[in-house]
C-alpha cells in the first residue's frame, strides 16, 4: 500500500505528456459548457512561432468570440504549487520535494504574440490565461491563473473587442489551420524542438535535487515578455527565481480593460 501511494505521489512530481493531454481534455470538456452561438473553441493548434524561424508552438485551447480571443494553458499538476506573476521559474512541491517548471504566464505570453501575428491582430484583443486542473496554490495566486470556474472566468468578460467580420475570418483561418496540420508530424516536430533545448526547454529540477540526479539547469529564453527581466519580488518563492521590472498584473489589467 506505502510502495503504491508512494508511486502515485512520485508520478506528480513531474506531468509527463500523458498527463498533459488528460488534463487538457479535463479543461476541453469543461469548456463544452460555454454557449456555441457566442463562443467558438478550438483545441490543440499548432502555429508558427512568432520569430518565423521555422519553428512551433503548441496552444492547448483557444476561444473567439465577440469579446476578445481567450489563449489558454492548461497545467494538470499536483501537490502544492508555488510561483509569482514576474518570477521565472514556479515550484511544485509534493512532500517536501521541489521540481521547477517555466512560469506558465510567459509561456502563454508566447501563444499570444504566435496567435497575433497569425490572426494579424492587436494585442489588447487577447486574453490570457493559465488554468490548473489540479494543484493547490500555497502563495498568492497571480492574475489570470484560476484552478476553478474556467468558462465563468470566460463568461465574465464583457467588453466587445472584435467585431463579427473579425471574428469570421479568423475562425476560418484557424478553421484551415486545423485542417492543413498534420497532428502526429507537428507533435513530433514540436518534441524535437523540446529535446534540443529550443526556447521551450525541458523542465529542471529544484535546489533539493535527489542524490545522482543532474543539477538543476535553466530553461531556454523565451521571447521578450513584461515579466523576463530583472528584479526580485518581495517574498518569492523558489528564492533563486528571476523577475521582470514590468508589473504583469498592470499588463495583463491593460489587457482586459482595453
Amino acid at each position: 500500500m506505502i510502495a503504491t501511494s508512494l508511486v502515485g505521489v512520485l508520478a506528480g512530481l513531474r506531468p509527463h505528456r500523458s498527463k498533459g493531454a488528460a488534463g487538457e481534455r479535463m479543461a476541453a470538456k469543461r469548456l463544452l459548457d460555454l454557449n456555441p452561438e457566442i463562443f467558438r473553441t478550438f483545441h490543440d493548434l499548432y502555429l508558427p512561432r512568432p520569430e518565423g524561424d521555422g519553428t512551433i508552438t503548441q496552444i492547448d485551447h483557444l476561444v473567439i468570440s465577440r469579446f476578445g480571443i481567450f489563449v489558454i494553458e492548461t497545467k494538470n499538476y499536483d501537490g502544492w504549487i508555488f510561483g509569482g506573476a514576474r518570477q521565472k521559474l514556479w515550484t511544485q512541491s509534493i512532500f517536501g520535494r521541489n521540481t521547477q517548471f517555466q512560469n506558465p504566464l510567459h509561456q502563454n505570453y508566447l501563444h499570444v504574440q504566435a496567435t497575433k501575428a497569425f490572426l494579424s491582430l492587436a494585442e489588447r484583443q487577447f486574453h490570457s490565461l493559465v488554468f490548473f486542473v489540479d494543484g493547490d496554490f500555497r502563495s498568492e495566486m497571480p492574475e489570470n491563473v484560476i484552478c476553478s470556474d474556467l468558462c465563468g472566468w470566460i463568461a465574465g468578460h464583457r467588453a466587445t473587442l472584435l467585431n463579427d467580420e473579425t471574428i469570421r475570418e479568423s475562425i476560418r483561418r484557424l478553421e484551415e489551420l486545423e485542417r492543413q496540420t498534420d497532428r502526429k508530424a507537428a507533435k513530433a516536430k514540436l518534441l524535437q524542438q523540446l529535446k534540443r533545448g529550443n526556447r521551450q526547454g525541458p523542465r529542471v529540477t529544484g535546489e533539493r535535487d535527489l542524490p545522482g540526479e543532474i543539477a538543476a539547469t535553466q530553461p531556454p529564453p523565451l521571447p521578450p515578455s513584461p515579466w523576463n527581466t530583472g528584479r526580485p519580488e518581495p517574498g518569492a518563492v523558489p528564492p533563486n527565481g528571476q523577475f521582470a521590472h514590468a508589473d504583469a498584473r498592470q499588463f495583463i489589467a491593460g489587457v482586459r480593460s482595453a
